[in-house]
């Protein structure tokens, strides 16, 4: 008898050995599963490459084949069940993607397990400018895995049959779709995203510095209100009075405003860097050979900008699984899974050196363009409450393009809800 308790005990502290108790709750957790939350795009390949969670869970079987990864899909949309989960210290999720705009508010929340500690060689894989996009007073907050940075992009079949260069300021921008539009009325002069979405918000902070304006004055406080930025909206309610942009912009999002420009119906648009993979693919495009992707221009007194985005792997701080997460995150900072998701969603990744590989450049066509896109590429308003002031931005913008409101009355309004958060 005394034999079979030992031998009890023993399975049981071998069983056991997978599972905490969490939270003083007395609920088993079992350690050796992490789930790890974000959108559906995770399972999505825009290549014949494998899709990035079929590569993540490639190599982390080959590492530790004792950690099960689940993937818990999420809405595009994923910041708001976020903010509820971390507010009540939820652990449904031990690792989750995190947006560049949201670190001041997960940093100065303490939302995301600081990497330093955990990951002390973190920055001999993954580029200095990534670790500190995600960085909040010092501390690595996240593993890079996905950016962007956005720019103009123009036909050069157009620009040079009517003897134009590229255009160095908005106004000489403007002048190249007049003339143009004279001759071909059918073709769109400016292609962009104006419904209430991130996209409006980018869009309109590149607009913002070149024309001169900038977020915040000295002492951190919002300038949505001033006149560089009322130049800036105003320009964008132009596009659309005047005819440079279609009418329906205001209701665009960016998907909608690029496939335009790839069916070869636009002479300019503002987009995302991603589409450069298959630009020169006369499969998938009609300007294959006749477009080129520069920086925003910006007037004399302004700067041009590309305005960034991306995502990174966080850890959940209220994990009861912090070792086996952290394992998790020492695979997605691997090269192999940063080539995954460079095979599988093209540029930009910032693992080091990763672009040296001859196939990471054969999946990453016109990747060399994005050098002074990168060179000027700026953040979105810093804010310890992203979401709520991303939420009334697009409000009020779009109210300002549509005519809803006057310009200056929205841009009041923004100034004065957005100074409310801080």
């Amino acid at each position: 008898m005394k034999g079979r308790i030992v031998l009890l005990g023993l399975v049981f502290v071998l069983f056991a050995g997978s599972f905490v108790f969490s939270g003083g709750r007395g609920e088993q957790v079992d350690v050796n599963t992490i789930t790890l939350g974000y959108n559906p795009f995770l399972s999505d390949s825009f290549t014949d490459a494998p899709p990035p969670i079929d590569v993540i869970r490639e190599v982390l079987a080959e590492r530790y084949p004792e950690i099960t990864l689940e993937y818990l899909t999420m809405p595009q949309d994923l910041l708001d069940s976020l903010v509820i989960w971390m507010t009540s210290q939820d652990t449904t999720v031990d690792i989750f993607g995190m947006d560049t705009p949201w670190v001041t508010q997960f940093g100065s929340a303490g939302w995301a397990v600081p990497l330093n500690d955990r990951m002390p060689d973190l920055d001999t894989r993954i580029a200095t400018a990534g670790l500190e996009t995600f960085a909040y007073d010092g501390d690595w907050l996240a593993v890079p895995f996905w950016g962007s940075v956005t720019g103009l992009y123009y036909r050069t079949d157009l620009l040079e049959e009517y003897g134009f260069s590229s255009p160095e300021s908005v106004t000489e921008m403007v002048e190249i779709i007049e003339t143009i539009r004279a001759d071909r009325p059918e073709l769109a002069g400016l292609l962009w995203p104006g419904e209430r979405g991130e996209s409006l918000n980018m869009f309109y902070a590149t607009l913002l510095h070149a024309f001169g304006g900038q977020y915040t004055d000295a002492n951190g406080n919002y300038l949505f209100d001033s006149p560089e930025s009322v130049r800036a909206v105003q320009f964008m309610r132009d596009t659309i009075v005047n005819e440079w942009s279609p009418r329906a912009v205001q209701n665009w999002e960016r998907l909608e405003s690029r496939q335009r420009f790839v069916a070869g119906e636009a002479i300019f648009s503002w987009d995302n860097h991603d589409i450069i993979v298959f630009l020169d693919n006369p499969e998938r495009s009609e300007v294959a050979g006749n477009w080129d992707l520069i920086p925003f221009p910006a007037e004399p007194e302004g700067r041009s900008v590309a305005i960034t985005g991306g995502f990174a792997f966080a850890m959940n701080p209220f994990s009861a699984k912090l070792e086996n997460a952290t394992r998790v995150l020492e695979v997605i900072s691997s090269e192999e899974v940063q080539r995954g998701f460079a095979l599988a969603w093209g540029p930009v990744q910032q693992y080091i050196g990763l672009y040296d590989d001859p196939v990471v450049q054969e999946y990453n066509p016109n990747s060399e363009k994005l050098g002074p896109l990168v060179d000027v590429a700026l953040n979105r308003p810093p804010s310890r409450n992203y979401g709520e002031l991303s939420a009334l931005m697009q409000e009020e913008l779009n109210a300002a393009i549509t005519g809803t409101r006057s310009v200056e009355a929205a841009l009041a309004n923004m100034q004065r809800r957005a100074s409310a958060l801080r």
